[in-house]
């Protein structure tokens, strides 16, 4: 089975063509000012060398956020029109799902960049599982709430593209350096996909963990009036 998926989200856009375990096309960026360009021609590149079209297709991922406003919109707009034309599945993943390290018998706490003095955080189980809520937070905040509210004992692991803000307060940690891309993402969803875990494959919608930056102009605004426009 193949799967197209990208990661619009998060500090490094890339984009994958995955078919089983073998990775067809990867392309990766930290040059995010021209998303929109970016993801569709390297899409159609990653197809065309490959000699595949859309309907070769069987599944589609991409990343839901939390993370970059303007990218997780980008990202998603694009694959669910690429669904829509080619009615393909499109499954959504979240950054967490996609930095997440299973690691059997420990709490992974996974921190997620929001290009702030916050980190998008959740915390999970070796399944996957949300321990706590979701939080926009800043570390210090996040680790009182986090100790209140789970129990101590068990180890404790890192991962995420935030993770290194955590290590000097977490010194017991263990720092995961889980790949977080749109390979690790195709590879999720291709289980999803085999499994039939999401049957309905309703289009995914973007996950956001705090409200958009929006800066109103100090600029007066001039009315024309009906001769003027």
């Amino acid at each position: 089975m193949k799967c197209l998926a990208v990661n619009t989200a998060t500090k490094t856009l890339s984009i994958a063509l995955v078919e089983g375990d073998d990775v067809l096309h990867f392309y990766e960026t930290a040059e995010t000012r021209d998303q929109g360009n970016l993801l569709l021609n390297h899409i159609l590149n990653g197809l065309r060398e490959n000699g595949l079209d859309f309907a070769d297709l069987d599944v589609l991922a991409a990343v839901t956020g939390p993370g970059s406003f303007t990218g997780i919109r980008i990202g998603l707009s694009t694959m669910r029109g690429i669904a829509l034309a080619a009615d393909k599945p499109l499954i959504g993943f979240s950054s967490f799902d996609m930095f997440a390290a299973r690691v059997p018998d420990a709490v992974n706490i996974v921190a997620v960049e929001s290009w702030r003095e916050e980190l998008y955080f959740a915390v999970m189980d070796e399944a996957g599982q949300q321990l706590t809520a979701c939080g926009n937070e800043a570390p210090e905040a996040f680790l009182e709430r986090f100790r209140s509210e789970l129990p101590g004992g068990r180890p404790i692991q890192l991962s995420g593209d935030g993770a290194a803000a955590l290590e000097a307060l977490l010194p017991a940690a263990v720092r995961v350096d889980k790949e977080g891309d749109a390979v690790s993402v195709a590879h999720l969803a291709l289980d999803r996909f085999r499994d039939k875990v999401d049957g309905n494959h309703s289009l995914p919608v973007p996950y956001y963990l705090r409200e958009a930056d929006v800066t109103i102009s100090s600029k007066p605004v001039r009315i024309l009036d009906a001769k003027e426009g």
